[in-house]
């Protein structure tokens, strides 16, 4: 059993993502493979807390994510209003409100963890 906030087995990744019915992208997976989780605090831009790889499919259930989140899946949370999540088909990077409507309200970020920095790094 992994210790707690410690990052995440290869077994345990594998069978998370054997889970899913779509691919999430390469950089997350990466990224989420060798830490627990991944706070990003910019000093004059945003703040995002990548939830561990290991229970992103717990928090989605807890947020109903497959009823209010319709072809996303969480995978964080700017600390407020909104989550992080990943489009399904396209692999895609989106803020979405975590009250709004979809896919009026989502903000499209980008398609890599590059794009994801970028735009965290820009003040509000």
């Amino acid at each position: 059993m992994d210790e707690p906030n410690s990052a995440p087995t290869p077994e345990v990744v594998t069978r998370v993502l054997e889970t899913l019915d779509f691919k999430l992208p390469d950089w997350y997976i990466n990224e989420l493979s060798k830490t627990h989780d991944l706070v990003f605090d910019f000093e004059d831009g945003k703040y995002l807390e990548l939830w561990p790889i290991v229970e992103v499919l717990e928090l989605n259930r807890a947020y109903n994510a497959d009823e209010f989140y319709l072809n996303f899946i969480l995978i964080g949370t700017d600390g407020g209003g909104e989550a992080c999540a990943i489009e399904k088909q396209s692999g895609s990077v989106y803020f979405i409100p975590y009250i709004g409507c979809l896919p009026d309200d989502a903000i499209y970020v980008g398609k890599s963890l590059k794009d994801l920095i970028e735009y965290l790094q820009v003040p509000w």
